[in-house]
């Protein structure tokens, strides 16, 4: 059964759910932690930052796992609340809002195992987050962050190609607005029935005021001065070995940190953040 495709608007249902796949990469790089720090799933507190509507958080939990949610914006987190009450969870408990966009309510030292995907993209005070995980992470706990690279061809949020290396000026809402004269953006429900004009003040609100594109060098700067380890997600884990061109340069250890350069500026970043053991 293919997947519903629902927005932060939509009430999550068990119909919803019975269709939803955990992503695999996390939750591979989820396995090869816990069983590193020798943990049962009970025991492994698992952090979703930017948690939405809270489905891997219900999938996590289904399948045995501590897991709790982060995040800024309280439609898409109460629009989980019922079925999480209907599994028997305490969703005031699990998910937590970021109050003023920086402060938790989870406790010190807590979480072994942090992740987001396709969230550091949207956040204006990544300094404040770290610190939040900082405080948050147990030590030896470790994060994974997967975000699309400053740099890649197209902004996967309004699917048009180089809008993000644009200053964020009338040059790039004059930009915006020749591409929605030819059709092409996203199909957000809300702007559907607007004209041109509006959809153009949409998308380009949205890239102003909900994008904020880093250098994978200045995120992780920002960690380390945050006395976290830093490190970046191997490129076998994105499955490069299946292309027919990439799969024979990845043989080249040689070429290795070319390819990793090249996938952290202009493909995707894997962040891992590791906190020292006392």
């Amino acid at each position: 059964m293919p997947e519903l495709v629902m927005t932060k608007h939509d009430v999550l249902t068990e119909e919803e759910m019975s269709t939803f796949s955990m992503n695999q990469r996390i939750l591979r790089l989820i396995e090869y932690y816990r069983h590193k720090m020798n943990l049962d799933k009970s025991q492994m507190n698992i952090l979703d930052w930017g948690c939405g509507r809270g489905r891997t958080v219900a999938w996590l939990r289904r399948h045995g796992y501590s897991a709790f949610g982060i995040d800024i914006d309280s439609e898409p987190v109460n629009n989980c609340k019922d079925l999480f009450r209907q599994r028997g969870y305490d969703p005031e408990a699990i998910l937590s809002l970021l109050e003023n966009g920086k402060e938790t309510k989870f406790p010190d030292n807590y979480f072994h195992f942090s992740f987001s995907n396709g969230v550091f993209e949207h956040i204006q005070d990544l300094e404040a987050v770290a610190e939040n995980l900082k405080r948050l992470t147990a030590p030896g706990g470790v994060g994974v962050h997967f975000f699309p690279a400053h740099k890649h061809f197209v902004e996967i949020h309004l699917r048009l190609p180089f809008v993000h290396w644009l200053p964020k000026n009338i040059l790039c809402k004059v930009y915006i607005f020749l591409f929605v004269l030819f059709g092409k953006g996203p199909k957000w429900k809300e702007l559907q029935a607007k004209s041109p004009l509006q959809k153009t003040n949409g998308y380009y609100d949205y890239i102003i005021h909900k994008t904020y594109y880093r250098s994978y060098r200045t995120i992780e700067t920002i960690f380390e001065q945050n006395n976290f380890k830093v490190a970046f997600v191997p490129l076998h884990e994105y499955g490069l070995e299946k292309h027919p061109l990439l799969d024979k340069l990845v043989r080249f250890k040689s070429l290795r940190p070319f390819l990793n350069w090249c996938m952290n500026n202009f493909g995707q970043v894997g962040l891992i953040i590791t906190r020292e053991a006392n």
